[in-house]
Parts: structure tokens; sequence; C-alpha cells
């Protein structure tokens, strides 16, 4: 067989060179393997989500709790006007069965009450307060003022005593 010279292509040049660094073909450089580095994941703080996410139940429990006592506070309101109406009701039944009559009679017979003698036994008294002036030299007098102040501390003073007691 005949080879057909083909001097297109210069096979002399790979064939004188392939032992040089020239005409190699690259060889991708390999680097060193290191090892991988890890992926840097974003920092996730897990106590700080479950204090928020604790703090969020709390409040939602709160406001439920809320809402249940509103709920409790309008039934009781509900209860409360329905007995005050009851007891209105109840109270208008009492005083139309009331006879003055027979209650008249019965104080007469039975307790032996009798009505009052007009010209003995009725005394009329009128009392007034004396209003005095305050002299500057003497405290032990109290005016209309201070009555009207103590009265309401009188007033302050058996709600105070009326709540201690309903608290033991």
């Amino acid at each position: 067989m005949v080879v057909a010279d083909n001097r297109a292509y210069d096979y002399s040049r790979d064939y004188l060179n392939t032992n040089t660094a020239v005409n190699k073909p690259e060889e991708p450089i390999k680097k060193q393997k290191q090892s991988p580095k890890r992926k840097q994941k974003p920092k996730v703080h897990i106590m700080s989500i479950i204090m928020i996410f604790s703090i969020c139940i709390f409040i939602i429990s709160r406001y439920a709790y809320i809402a249940e006592l509103n709920f409790s506070i309008h039934k009781m309101e509900k209860e409360y006007k329905n007995a005050s109406k009851v007891t209105s009701e109840l109270n208008v039944e009492l005083m139309k069965t009331v006879n003055l009559e027979n209650l008249e009679k019965v104080a007469m017979k039975k307790l032996h009450m009798q009505y009052p003698d007009v010209t003995n036994q009725i005394v009329y008294v009128s009392v007034q307060q004396p209003v005095v002036e305050r002299s500057e030299g003497n405290n032990s007098y109290s005016g209309i003022e201070d009555v009207k102040e103590n009265k309401y501390l009188a007033y302050a003073k058996t709600a105070i005593s009326s709540i201690i007691k309903v608290l033991d």
C-alpha cells in the first residue's frame, strides 16, 4: 500500500516536539485540594427566637384572660339586672298585698297600740345648728364645713371597714 504524501500538514514538527513543554497540550493546573470551606450559615439565635415566641404567647394569653373576664362581667351584669328587676317586681307585689286597714287592726288589738293624743302626746322640737365664727385662737370648736368633712371621713371609714370585713 502506498501512502500518499500529505504536505499540507507538517507532521515532523509535532513528532519532534512531543517531549518539549512548549507544544504539550495544556493540562489543567491541578490545585492542591483544600478542605472544602463550609458555607457560613446565617447564625440563628435559638434563644432569642424562643424568648420572642414566649413573649408573644404570654401577651396572647393575657388578652384571652382579659376577654374571658369581660365576658364573665357582662354575664354577671345581666344576672344582676334580672335579679334587681325580679326584686322590684316582688316589692310591688308585697306592697299590693299589705292592707293598711288590717295592719291597723292588728296593731291596736294584738300589740295594744293607740293613736297619740293631739294635746298631750305630740311635741314639736325645732333644732338649729348654731353657726359660730371660728376664732383663730379657739380650735376646739368645729364649724359646719368641718362637720361635713368629718361626715365624709366617717363614710370612708365605714367603707374601708366593710371592705376589710369582706376580705376576712
